[in-house]
């Protein structure tokens, strides 16, 4: 087999040591993160109901949401902190944070007051299910956006300056608080016991990025540079908004569409607690190479070169998530079954929502690239049908009768658009033919053996002796080494690991 020889270079201004130095730093800590939350997932379900779950899964969605709440203008401000830091000029993109910050108080703390106003017309007004657990709800959620949005915000700064050592810490911090803290809270008093325990998370994460801020944050004020930075950020924003939108639909149309909604979410839940440390994963690699796709671009005003850049970043992620995806896949319902009895008519979703939330990972490559080259209005257009899609998907398969299943398939389907429409919208038209071939069969390589295995063992009877546990997880790790040292020595993963910038 011959072996791919690279004649443009491909590297972020920093180089791949670099972002392998990141993605080791980061990784470390999400696979500590991940551990600990699994063991938090586990104990919330031990010590909660499936309606109680999904009470607080309703209210996860509505302190999500809060993260749109700002016009788009922190998104605007670090697209273009990410833009100067490779132009070499800061000064501008630093005023432009505290303008950021500005925007994004005052907005939070209007969600807030409009999140309480409903729990007070739900708590005085409650019918068909919609009690004071729910009103209650709202009003933590209320009090969490506040404090929330305040740390994503420093967060989300400390990313665009790849200050990844930081943030890491800060993970480790929240996992291990949301343990003991919240865990212990909601064992001892239940839903209240949660809320005021993730609040307090929220306050010990508030006093860490206070002292490791990498700018002084102050109230500021300028409408034309603020209209400009929500020009930019506003289409992010609803992309992005669009996005979570998409990506919690499955949640919501369980909510309307099933007369039992608290426990068919609650029982969903478990599916979603293994996707979500898959996304997790996913996202935490993306965490990393995004910001450097805008540095690429100020730096050399070249389309086409950061496209390479992102393509090169897919095929990496490809490979790395190909081995959870298919962990998941094959050890996820037996352990989970015997630890959650209770919640396994939620369980066979899962074989539908791997696949789909892999999909969506390897669609933040692309859509990061839309943003950092300033064409964020292709991701929403991309985001907008994939969500339509889902939304009639779900639709179709809840009047239909097919239950969770049926939701899950819908899910996976609308992923997988949104996946082939930004990467048409996105990579595909600066890339030539041999970038295309390139990609295509990087990412195949990385992606389908792994999974393809995986899935063949979990849909097809096997012998007693190939469907012992050990041996499906030993299966899978050998097709995973086998294509990601094609990929190293092949397809030259391996050349391209110089510290080239992009030129």
């Amino acid at each position: 087999m011959s072996t791919y020889v690279e004649t443009q270079p491909v590297a972020p201004t920093t180089g791949w040591r670099r972002v392998f130095g990141d993605w080791l730093v980061v990784g470390s800590a999400t696979t500590v993160c991940h551990a600990l939350g699994a063991v938090t997932s586990l104990w919330l379900r031990m010590a909660l109901s499936p309606a109680q779950m999904g009470v607080w899964q309703a209210a996860k969605l509505l302190l999500s949401y809060g993260n749109y709440a700002n016009l788009g203008i922190s998104k605007g401000a670090a697209r273009e902190f990410n833009v100067a830091l490779g132009r070499g000029d800061t000064q501008a993109a630093r005023h432009g944070l505290k303008l950021a910050f500005t925007v994004n108080t005052l907005s939070s703390l209007l969600y807030a007051a409009v999140l309480l106003g409903a729990a007070v017309l739900i708590g005085r007004q409650g019918t068909d299910g919609w009690d004071n657990s729910w009103s209650l709800a709202l009003a933590s959620a209320a009090v969490l956006a506040v404090v929330s949005r305040y740390v994503t915000f420093h967060v989300t700064i400390l990313r665009s300056g790849q200050a990844f050592a930081a943030t890491s810490r800060l993970s480790l911090l929240e996992a291990v608080l949301t343990l003991a803290v919240a865990g212990s809270a909601a064992w001892l008093w239940g839903l209240p016991g949660l809320y005021a325990g993730t609040l307090i998370v929220l306050l010990g994460s508030m006093f860490f990025v206070r002292r490791h801020a990498l700018a002084t944050l102050r109230f500021a004020w300028d409408p034309a540079e603020m209209r400009r930075l929500i020009a930019i950020g506003g289409p992010i924003l609803l992309a992005g908004t669009v996005g979570s939108l998409l990506r919690s639909l499955d949640k919501l149309m369980i909510l309307a569409y099933l007369s039992d909604r608290a426990f068919q979410l609650g029982c969903y839940s478990v599916s979603l607690m293994v996707t979500a440390q898959l996304f997790g994963l996913g996202n935490m690699l993306s965490l990393v190479t995004g910001p450097r796709y805008g540095e690429a671009f100020g730096r050399s005003n070249d389309r086409a070169a950061v496209a390479r850049l992102a393509a090169r970043a897919t095929e990496l992620h490809a490979a790395a998530l190909a081995l959870p995806a298919a962990l998941a896949l094959v050890a996820g319902p037996p352990i989970l079954v015997r630890l959650l009895p209770d919640y396994q008519s939620g369980l066979p979703p899962l074989v539908w929502l791997v696949p789909g939330v892999f999909a969506l990972c390897l669609a933040l490559p692309a859509s990061q690239y839309l943003v950092a080259v300033g064409r964020q209005r292709r991701a929403l257009s991309a985001v907008i049908v994939a969500t339509i899609v889902a939304a009639l998907g779900n639709h179709a398969a809840l009047v239909a009768g097919y239950g969770l299943v049926g939701v899950a398939t819908a899910t996976c389907a609308a992923y997988g658009v949104y996946f082939v429409l930004v990467v048409a919208l996105s990579l595909w038209p600066e890339l030539d033919a041999a970038a295309r071939l390139r990609y295509v069969a990087m990412v195949a390589l990385g992606a389908l053996p792994t999974l393809g295995v995986a899935l063949a063992m979990v849909h097809t009877p096997a012998a007693e002796r190939w469907d012992l546990p050990a041996v499906r997880l030993l299966i899978v790790l050998g097709v995973w080494v086998l294509t990601v040292a094609i990929g190293w020595h092949h397809g030259g993963w391996k050349t391209a690991m110089s510290d080239r910038p992009v030129s």
